[in-house]
């Protein structure tokens, strides 16, 4: 009998250890499910006007999978600073909504200053260091090639070669400049504009505990942003167009938007190899949209990708750059 009860003692206390750890790993799984999932978010922090971003992915190019890359830790406080008054009022003639066609021969940037409409129109007056700011010709040569070591032809880095950051103007005029130079719908580079960082170039995303992931200077001790400008270029994956991406308005929107035309011509390569969501087709050349979602995943109509299509599809076609108040 007391052999009995010792080893119905031995079973409660094995069942009861067994529910306990179940129990524990359950919640650990859900608590690291959580975390995982707000780690894919970017944390967009502008300088200004107070604004709510949509929580997206992280900015990846990762030509192996194409998969997003998973920021750490959450953001410390918002810097602050003075709110200057919008300036002037949006022109009536607003350049081109025409994408060019894949392999169209593109206007110089020096015809493209000469297109757009000038205006005193400047909803961003806080950008105006940035607007002005140009790379010298040192910070250009060093931008590294883009060609098969990142998974594209060898004829991006034509277009990589292009890149100047050489104009400057209001806000708009920048973004008219750059869609004129990539011969992009301007309502597209405009409406991603607000989907990154509301047209502020001081914007700063993807907050990270990791010192090595953090761009020079920018550690605080405990932490730092990892993505930087008006269409939030990612320092982890472009180490030397930096600090040009933060200081300098134009270079920052020129570049992401030369990569963008890349996508667009055909040229990612590694895209041709990847699968994409159900419903939706195969990498080719002439699809803005997706391109727009590969800028933001570094993959081919993932569902991080098709959220921010989204997202910018619903800006382009209410165009919150014409209401007041933006």
């Amino acid at each position: 009998m007391k052999l009995l009860k010792s080893f119905l003692l031995l079973l409660l206390t094995l069942v009861i250890g067994s529910v306990y750890l179940m129990a524990q790993a359950y919640f650990s799984r859900s608590n690291n499910q959580e975390v995982a999932q707000l780690g894919t978010q970017s944390v967009l922090v502008p300088t200004s006007t107070p604004y709510d971003n949509p929580a997206i992915d992280a900015h990846g190019l990762t030509p192996t999978t194409g998969n997003t890359r998973t920021p750490t830790g959450k953001p410390t406080g918002q810097p602050t600073r003075t709110s200057t008054p919008p300036q002037g009022t949006p022109p009536p003639n607003w350049n081109s909504t025409t994408t060019l066609p894949p392999g169209s021969t593109l206007p110089s940037e020096s015809a493209c200053a000469s297109l757009i409409t000038r205006s005193s129109f400047e909803p961003r007056p806080d950008n105006n260091t940035a607007n002005h700011s140009v790379p010298t010709a040192a910070q250009i040569a060093n931008i590294s090639p883009w060609g098969p070591l990142i998974g594209m032809d060898a004829k991006s880095d034509s277009i990589r070669k292009q890149i100047t950051g050489n104009f400057t103007g209001t806000t708009d005029e920048i973004l008219q400049w750059v869609a004129c130079k990539w011969g992009i719908d301007v309502n597209i580079v405009r409406a991603e504009a607000v989907t990154e960082s509301h047209w502020h170039q001081s914007t700063r995303g993807d907050y990270t505990n990791d010192q090595t992931l953090c761009p020079p200077g920018t550690w605080d001790g405990q932490g730092c942003y990892q993505s930087y400008g008006i269409l939030q270029v990612k320092y982890t994956f472009w180490k030397n167009a930096w600090p040009m991406t933060r200081d300098d308005t134009a270079f920052s929107a020129e570049f992401v938007y030369g990569w963008i035309r890349n996508c667009y011509e055909g040229w990612a390569d590694y895209l041709y190899n990847q699968t994409p969501s159900p419903g939706y087709p195969g990498y080719h050349a002439g699809d803005i949209w997706g391109c727009v979602g590969f800028w933001f995943s570094g993959g081919w109509y993932t569902q991080g990708a098709i959220s921010y299509i989204q997202t910018t599809q619903n800006y382009y076609n209410q165009k919150p750059w014409l209401q007041p108040g933006f």
